[in-house]
């Protein structure tokens, strides 16, 4: 089996889903960073579902790590340029910083 390790922070805010078999489950957003050949930053997006429950209510900007199954898809976007969509199924997931711990942080030592 294959799987993706992700260490990044949520893009907006969790949502709380039900599936079609009455499940719940969570969905967001995880970005990761990393510099290109250039030195350049890149952010890539992952799409998440996880049926682990806790992560519902985590928040824009919480760092997560997440361990899953990755699917990429190929597609066009509305201007008709090619895109694609990466999706990752959670196995494993843990928080690390709250975003609002992070203000708080920052605030302090600008005192």
């Amino acid at each position: 089996m294959e799987q993706i390790i992700l260490s990044g922070t949520l893009f907006k805010d969790a949502e709380s889903c039900i599936d079609k078999s009455g499940k719940t489950y969570s969905r967001f957003t995880v970005v990761c960073g990393s510099n290109d050949s250039t030195g350049r930053a890149v952010f890539t997006r992952y799409h998440c579902i996880c049926y682990i429950s806790g992560y519902e209510k985590m928040k824009k900007g919480d760092q997560v790590f997440v361990t899953g199954k990755l699917t990429a898809k190929l597609g066009i976007d509305e201007n008709e340029n090619p895109s694609v969509s990466l999706s990752v199924m959670v196995f494993q997931i843990s928080g690390g910083y709250r975003a609002e711990e992070r203000q708080k942080t920052k605030k302090t030592k600008q005192e």
